[in-house]
Parts: structure tokens; C-alpha cells; sequence
């Protein structure tokens, strides 16, 4: 194939052929490639930044790709004199270098969190988008709470997720972000809490997720009012605390609920009377395999139930009113799902 110059195409071969590349790299190659892209009304379906104790990053997500860039401080890399590359993104200039192996596109920058502004704005223009996810630690982001609360509050940032996976969170700082954080924004909790550690107030979020929970009680789960709510490492759930959810469930309490998954010890293969003691006393039904399920409202975890390929046991509830809901049971996993028509 000869070489062609890609922005005299007509609109639909350079839409069709721009979606296969890099569009961040091709709009940043002049004034008139951001042009050419921002017309073409590609749009991303995801815009978010991280600002963590070891790393300042945005991520930008298209249907097909998502595309990873980094900030880093001079200081802070090996080869600074690599950074050849220039670009001019709102009112600084970034010199930058591709990282083909790890398809990182990293900026030297003095400041992480002025730049990492400049950056999502950009996009923002470019791609006609919002930032949708923002990411932070109190040692990665100091100023968290004036970025909860002057920012994220009052903006389109839908989800918040909070803390890293191998750091220890403060009651203080978590208490902070439950009693801040407006209760229609999703909320991720990454960091470790103390298993001493209590909720002061119902959860309250639509989606709420914690990859650490030993202190997660079994009166957080029945207060809790939310949509989709995922609880693990839960050492503190048994089933017998579950059995009586989904009675509460069944008799017309926790009407908001769609999924709930719960992971713990007392589920897994060496308590073997814990699916007695989940339905001791629960009407089980089997599980429906011709339910149409694009007639329901979808939740986090919908697509696992009736799946035949995964390893899991499946049972159908039923509410006092007629909902249906579902159980999966694996391992130490406990999933449950209610079939809410759309």
C-alpha cells in the first residue's frame, strides 16, 4: 500500500482508520491533527487521574484501547536527556518519551497535580468528555479533602476510589471522605483500615467497594442502603449474618439493593455447613437458565449468574412481592443479585 496523507481523508476513512491508532499521540502532532480528531467525534468512554505515593498518572479509555500517561518529576528518571519530544498542552510545555514496551507516555513536569489539570483539560476539549474517576491517597493527593469537596462534589467525577492497596488509612481520613463525599458519587476503599475500626454513619452510595474489610460488621451490612455494594475480606460476616439479609430482603427491607457480593472465611470449603447455614430457614427455588436476562436492570456481578462457564452453585429467592432474586455460592465468594425489570 502507498502512503497517504491521513488528514485528507474524508471523514468516515479517517475516523475509521484514527480509531485503530493512538489518538492521543495524533492529536498532540499539530494544531491541525487536534482538529482533525477533535472533529471526528471520537469519544472516549473514560477519563480519569491518579494521584498515588508512587506514581501521577491519567488514563484515557476508548471503546478498543486505553491509553496510559505518566507525569514524572526530572529528578525522578533515569534518562531525562530522552525527553526530546515537546508539547504544548494548555499553557506548559512537556517534554515527554514513549515507553514503547510498557505503552506508557510519560511528561517530566515540576508540579503533578497543575499538570495533571492541564493534561485532563485537554483531553477533556479534544475528546468532548468529563472526568469521570479520580484515584487518590492522602500521601499521593495532601490536599484530598479540598479536592472532595471543591472539586469532585461539584463535579461530573462519578467515582472516587480512595487509599492503596498496601498502605494503612486513617480512621480520621476515611471518616472524612464517608461524612464528605456526596452520596451520589460510587466509592472505592483501597487502603487497609484496623479491623478495630468502626462506621460512624450507614453506608449511604450507590456503589460502594472495599478489597479489605475485617472490620466490616454485620450491623454496617443490614444498615447499609445501597445499590451495588461489595464487601471483602469480610472475617467478620458469617453466613448465618447473610441468612438473615436475605430474609430481611425477602420480607421488604433493603429495597435499594441490586448486587451484593461478599467474600469470607466462613463460606470457603473448610466450613462446609456454610450454605446450610445461608438458607436455613430461606425457600430455595432452582435456579431460572431462561430467564431473558436483557429484560433486568443490570448490576455489577449480573453476568456471572447462570453462567455455565464458571464453577459456581446458583439459587433463586423470592420477595414477598414477587421479586426474584438470585445466589451464587464459590469458595469463599457469595454473590447475590435481585432481577429488577428495566
Amino acid at each position: 500500500m502507498k502512503p497517504f496523507r491521513l488528514l485528507h481523508l474524508p471523514h468516515l476513512p479517517f475516523r475509521k482508520i484514527a480509531s485503530e491508532i493512538n489518538l492521543v499521540f495524533l492529536s498532540l502532532c499539530s494544531k491541525k491533527s487536534r482538529l482533525a480528531v477533535k472533529l471526528s467525534g471520537i469519544k472516549s468512554i473514560g477519563l480519569s487521574k491518579r494521584h498515588l505515593s508512587t506514581s501521577h498518572s491519567i488514563i484515557i479509555d476508548f471503546v478498543n484501547l486505553w491509553i496510559f500517561l505518566s507525569l514524572k518529576k526530572r529528578e525522578e528518571v533515569d534518562d531525562p536527556e530522552e525527553f526530546s519530544a515537546k508539547y504544548k498542552i494548555g499553557e506548559q510545555v512537556f517534554k515527554s518519551k514513549f515507553y514503547e514496551n510498557r505503552g506508557v507516555l510519560t511528561f517530566l513536569c515540576t508540579d503533578y497535580y497543575s499538570a495533571a489539570d492541564q493534561i485532563v483539560e485537554y483531553l477533556k476539549n479534544t475528546f468532548n468528555c468529563e472526568l469521570t474517576r479520580c484515584k487518590v491517597s492522602p500521601s499521593g493527593y495532601p490536599e484530598y479533602r479540598q479536592l472532595i469537596t471543591q472539586t469532585i462534589n461539584n463535579s461530573k467525577i462519578r467515582e472516587l476510589d480512595f487509599g492503596e492497596s498496601e498502605q494503612e488509612v486513617d480512621a480520621e481520613d476515611i471518616d472524612f471522605v464517608f461524612n464528605n463525599l456526596k452520596t451520589d458519587k460510587m466509592l472505592i476503599v483501597s487502603g487497609r483500615l484496623d479491623k478495630t475500626y468502626q462506621l460512624q454513619n450507614p453506608l449511604n452510595f450507590p456503589f460502594f467497594f472495599v478489597g479489605y474489610a475485617p472490620w466490616f460488621r454485620p450491623e454496617d451490612l443490614f444498615n447499609a442502603n445501597c445499590e451495588h455494594l461489595a464487601i471483602l475480606l469480610a472475617d467478620k460476616l458469617e453466613p448465618a449474618n447473610i441468612n438473615l439479609y436475605l430474609k430481611q430482603w425477602m420480607n421488604g427491607e433493603h429495597s435499594r439493593i441490586l448486587s451484593l457480593r461478599i467474600e469470607s472465611i466462613w463460606f470457603s470449603s473448610s466450613h462446609q455447613n456454610g450454605s446450610q447455614q445461608l438458607f436455613d430457614g430461606i425457600e430455595t427455588r432452582s435456579f431460572d437458565m431462561k430467564r431473558e436476562i436483557s429484560d433486568y436492570k443490570k448490576s455489577v456481578f449480573y453476568s456471572l449468574f447462570g453462567n455455565q462457564f464458571v464453577d459456581y452453585q446458583f439459587w433463586d429467592i423470592r420477595r414477598n412481592d414477587g421479586t426474584i432474586g438470585s445466589v451464587a455460592l464459590k469458595s469463599s465468594r457469595c454473590f447475590f443479585h435481585v432481577w429488577r425489570i428495566k
